[in-house]
């Protein structure tokens, strides 16, 4: 039997886990407090909750898929961390941005966008070469 290990990419799938599950738990507190048992019910705090949830569900699955790939192509250490940790704090960002939105431009909205992109467009690209 051939075991294969992907440390680093492990320690950010866990810790993208923890995010996912706490932004689900927002989404049960907001529905619980406005009595809404499917969808938003009209509320728009319970709709920046399930959006700030499905938007990193959305987008996570691909990054972490690609930093194993990477990391089972040989991709060096320091990638890997800069990619895992851009990922983790961009999302991060991101839910917060959703949740506690800004009248003016969302700066963290916009800062989790483009880093998740660029973790997804430089992971890509680093597959091609390496």
């Amino acid at each position: 039997m051939n075991l294969v290990s992907l440390p680093i990419t492990a320690i950010y799938a866990a810790l993208s886990a923890f995010l996912v599950i706490a932004l689900a738990a927002n989404v049960v507190r907001y529905r619980l407090s406005k009595h809404v048992s499917l969808g938003d019910g009209g509320h728009k705090d319970v709709t920046r909750a399930i959006r700030a949830h499905g938007n990193t569900v959305e987008y996570v699955p691909l990054a972490l898929i690609l930093m194993a790939l990477l990391e089972l192509n040989g991709a060096s250490d320091t990638a890997l961390h800069i990619y895992g940790i851009t990922l983790v704090a961009g999302r991060t960002l991101y839910g917060y941005g959703m949740l506690f939105p800004k009248p003016s431009a969302n700066l963290p909205r916009q800062i989790g966008v483009v880093t998740s992109w660029l973790v997804i467009l430089a992971a890509g690209v680093q597959l091609l070469i390496i």
